[in-house]
Order: structure tokens, then C-alpha cells, then sequence
């Protein structure tokens, strides 16, 4: 069974000039464990389907099914990270990674217990008193992971959480990503506007299209693991995917014109 269905699902804006489908007619299967990654130009939907997935936005025609179940809204079997970290400031690193769990009932020491061991795996436990203002950007991502894990969703939303960091602290974190990935079998669905990191970290890629809102072109990433983002094999099936999407960027920049 998969773990995800989308069946003809469309999500419409009214924007200055009409109707924008965000997304078109969208039918996709992501399976259980599976590691999707999706690009494709600026503003062509990608994180439109995240939010749908995640039951933030209903589709406007459509179905999304999660685990046979249709999705009716937000669940705690899915959790939506963002590209900037949105942790509190008035608490500590500990407090930040074991704030759901409070919300979901969990005693102060059984939360705090779960919450140094997410610490741990991220790498972080020297840093479970230290405030958020303290952190570098990529320490900041890492307590965001941790709390997005705090409550073992089964699905992990992305939305270009590594964009803003520096290539060292970047490669870094797609080596914990997918380490965790491979340890846990979760399934993680990550937009990115990076190609070589999209086939850095997939096992599928997934091309959208400019403007309608469609998946242009799917691509099947079948290199061992662990992956560097400087291997040859994956820089030569980033310069294929880069190709289609500089057709779709194309599209755009021959609008404006």
C-alpha cells in the first residue's frame, strides 16, 4: 500500500491576472519510506504541494490519501519544516525540541527524557541550555529538526530547510538527513530550488512545471549510498534535470518579455 496518494488534485489562486493553478491535476504515489525530492522555477507550486499533503490547504478538486486515509487536515502523522527555523526565542534549545510534546500532554520529565535523546542524534546535547540567539543558522536547523521529529511523525514535509546556510554546514546536514532517513524508513517529501541536492539526498526526483502547475518529468535516482554532491555519476544527472528546468525558467523570462 502506498504511503501517499494524490489523485487528480488541483489548488487554485485568483491572482492579478485571472486564475493561477498552483497545481494541476496533480496524480502521484509516494511510496512508504521513500525520499522525494522536488524542484522546478519559482513560484510553480512546489510549496503549494507540500501544504496540501500536510492538510494546511484543502485542494480545490481531488483527493489526498495518507495511508488509505483521506487527508482532512493537519495530523501529527505529518510534520511541515520550513526554510527558516521559526523556534522561540524565549525558550532554550531543550525547551524549543520538547515544546509539542508539552502540548500533547507528555509530563515535564518524560518530554524533557525524549527531547535530549532527539538532541542527541542531532548532535546538539551540549547545547540543550543554550538560547536560540546563541546558535549558528545550521545549529538552529538542526534543533527544527529535532523538534519536528519530537513527536515521530511518519511523514517529514520540507520546504528548502537547508537554502539559507553555507555549503560546508549544508553538506553536513544532508549527511545527518539522510542517515536519519535511513535509520528511521520515514518518509520525507523535500523541496529544494538546488538540483545536485535534490539528487544528493532522493531516490526520486520530481520536475514541475512553470506556471500550470503540472510535474513536468520524474526521475528515478539510483546511486549508492552515501552520495558526496561533487560525485560525477550525480553531477551528470543534475546537469540532465538542470536542462528541463532551464526550459521551464526559460517559459518564464520569454513572459516578461
Amino acid at each position: 500500500m502506498p504511503k501517499i496518494d494524490l489523485i487528480n488534485v488541483n489548488k487554485l489562486y485568483i491572482g492579478k491576472n485571472g486564475i493561477v493553478h498552483a497545481l494541476n491535476d496533480i496524480n502521484l504515489t509516494i511510496e512508504d519510506g521513500e525520499f522525494l525530492c522536488i524542484v522546478g522555477p519559482s513560484g510553480c507550486g512546489k510549496s503549494t504541494f507540500l501544504n496540501v499533503i500536510a492538510g494546511l490547504y484543502p485542494p480545490d478538486e481531488g483527493q489526498i490519501f495518507v495511508d488509505d486515509m483521506p487527508v482532512k487536515g493537519p495530523g501529527t502523522d505529518r510534520v511541515l519544516m520550513f526554510q527558516e527555523p521559526a523556534l522561540f526565542p524565549w525558550l532554550n534549545v531543550l525547551q524549543n525540541v520538547a515544546f509539542g510534546l508539552r502540548m500533547a500532554g507528555l509530563l515535564k520529565e518524560e518530554s524533557y527524557e525524549r527531547a535530549r535523546a532527539l538532541l542527541r542524534i542531532v548532535k546538539l546535547s551540549k547545547f540543550e541550555n543554550s538560547w536560540i540567539h546563541e546558535l549558528s543558522g545550521g545549529m538552529k536547523q538542526r534543533v527544527a529538526l529535532a523538534r519536528a521529529l519530537a513527536l515521530d511523525p511518519n511523514i517529514l514535509l520540507m520546504d528548502e530547510p537547508f537554502a539559507a546556510l553555507d555549503a560546508q554546514t549544508r553538506d553536513m546536514l544532508h549527511e545527518e538527513l539522510e542517515l536519519l532517513w535511513l535509520e528511521t524508513g520515514k518518509t520525507i517529501i523535500f523541496v529544494t530550488h538546488n538540483v545536485r541536492e535534490a539528487v544528493r539526498l532522493g531516490s526520486r526526483v520530481i520536475l514541475m512545471t512553470a506556471r500550470d502547475g503540472k510535474i513536468k518529468k520524474e526521475y528515478k535516482i539510483e546511486l549508492p549510498r552515501p552520495r558526496h554532491i561533487e560525485d560525477t555519476e550525480l553531477i551528470k544527472i543534475a546537469k540532465i534535470i538542470r536542462d528541463d528546468l532551464r526550459e521551464e525558467v526559460l517559459k518564464i523570462s520569454e513572459e516578461v518579455i
